[in-house]
Formats: structure tokens, C-alpha cells, sequence
């Protein structure tokens, strides 16, 4: 029974962090969209935008680069808050822990994941 419970204990532990993935710390960040989604919008030329998620135990920082001619914007953004991963999304979560804004998580490993916003903004992070 004593090596039972050792023996359980470590199994268990294996298959509970074996789909885990460790996101602490910066990441590179990609957002992208296709130009067919939005159509002819004057001084728009370009569809994607760089920069950066950065996760330190339960906040998380996003950093976006808007520049002119960019789709997602002409600022700079930085933006804190707290975050959760639950089944296959990421969720950003207010003050009061209420779900915000939510990325389906397409795919992962231990150095890329492809996050994707709504129907047609994907943004890829790699470490």
C-alpha cells in the first residue's frame, strides 16, 4: 500500500500537467487579418500588426504597434489585465474576473501558439 500511493500520486501529476503549456514570460506577437474581410477602406494597406504578449503569473501584458495604413490601428497600446486558460480558449479577465475579451487557441507547443479573435484575426505568438 505504501508504494501504492507514491506510485498514484506520480501518474496522476503526469497526466494532469502533460496538455499543460507553460506560458510565462514574453512572447512575439502577430496579428493578422485577410484583406478580403474587410474590403476597400481608404488608407488602409496593410493587415498585419507586431507585438507583444507578455504573461507573468496571473497578468498578462499586451503590447500592439499600430502604425499608419495598419488595419488594427495607428497607436501603440499597452494594456494589463488577468488571464486564464480554459479547455482550448484564453480568456482575459476584468477586475471582478468576469470574462472579457477570449482567443480560441487554434494550436500550441512549447514555442508558437495561434491564438484566433472572432472570425478572421489571427495573431501568432512565438517565443
Amino acid at each position: 500500500m505504501k508504494k501504492i500511493i507514491p506510485l498514484s500520486l506520480m501518474i496522476f501529476s503526469l497526466f494532469s500537467c502533460s496538455d499543460e503549456l507553460k506560458l510565462e514570460g514574453a512572447w512575439d506577437a502577430i496579428w493578422e487579418t485577410s484583406p478580403e474581410s474587410f474590403g476597400k477602406i481608404n488608407g488602409i494597406e496593410n493587415f498585419t500588426m507586431n507585438g507583444k504578449f507578455i504573461f507573468h503569473g496571473d497578468s498578462i501584458t499586451i503590447i500592439a504597434h499600430g502604425y499608419k495604413g495598419c488595419i488594427f490601428g495607428v497607436d501603440t497600446i499597452k494594456h494589463s489585465q488577468k488571464w486564464k486558460v480554459q479547455n482550448d480558449t484564453l480568456y482575459l479577465l476584468n477586475k471582478t474576473n468576469l470574462r472579457g475579451i477570449s482567443y480560441f487557441i487554434r494550436s500550441k507547443n512549447e514555442d508558437f501558439i495561434e491564438l484566433q479573435l472572432m472570425e478572421d484575426i489571427f495573431i501568432h505568438l512565438k517565443k
